[in-house]
Formats: C-alpha cells, structure tokens, sequence
C-alpha cells in the first residue's frame, strides 16, 4: 500500500494492514497520534482498513499542507 504516513510526514510504501491493529500501530508513536488514530476510527466506520488508512493520510497531509482534508462520504 502506498500512502502519507502522518507520523512521518512522508509518502511510503508499506504492506496493506490486514488487522485493526496493525493500522492502529502504523499511527502510533507520535505526539498527535490520538487525532490520527481519531481520524482513522471515523472513516473506518464505513470502509476496510487499508482504505481507511489511506484517506486519514490524505486528510493530514492536506492539512499538513495547508490544504482542505478529502470530504467525508456518507
């Protein structure tokens, strides 16, 4: 899987998360990883793990960017 990781601040390529946990720990240990765990848990209400990993990576790279975050589907 590709994509931003917030903790980092850098585009990476990792293997895609097969388990909750396994997302969870590729956002942990940074200072803001509450928010980024926060983020991960509300797109993933609605979609896989892999994909919800990715959209909390593009929401904080825009915001990282000083962008406007990827819109929230229903």
């Amino acid at each position: 899987m590709f994509w931003y990781n917030p903790t980092t601040r850098t585009m990476e390529r990792v293997p895609a998360p097969i388990v909750e946990s396994q997302a969870i720990e590729l956002l942990s240990g940074h200072p803001d990883s509450d928010k980024y765990i926060e983020e991960y848990r509300s797109w993933r209400q609605t979609l896989g793990i892999a994909e919800a990993l990715q959209l909390t990576g593009e929401t904080f790279r825009a915001l990282h960017r000083g962008e406007e975050p990827p819109p929230r589907r229903s």
